[in-house]
């Protein structure tokens, strides 16, 4: 299986697994079992998503790209209700609206 993204951590591994799922893309993380060895070995220890489909690769690398877009902005956006939320957040953190495209 080749690596479609290198998680950070386990922790991160899982919530991309989740989301790619969440739209209906299955992948499998291998490696998360090495994390609490790193350092000590002289492998690469980090966790990684691998696609059961490559043909899901172009779907998935644009849904990762959205992830990191966000992870990496501190931008916020302005809901109808009046409040802010980070631009991580799909949805209002006040009134649950979702956030405008």
């Amino acid at each position: 299986m080749e690596t479609l993204y290198l998680a950070a951590d386990p922790i991160e591994a899982e919530i991309l697994r989740e989301y790619l799922a969440a739209h209906g893309i299955g992948c499998s993380v291998l490696g998360a079992g090495l994390w609490s060895a790193r350092g000590d070995l002289a492998v690469d220890a980090y966790p990684r998503l691998c696609l059961q489909d490559d043909r899901d690769r172009p779907r998935a690398e644009d849904l990762l790209r959205q992830y990191e877009r966000r992870r990496h902005s501190h931008a916020e956006w302005h809901c109808g209700c009046g409040e802010d939320s980070p631009v991580s957040f799909e949805t209002c953190w006040s009134c649950g609206e979702p956030q405008p495209s």
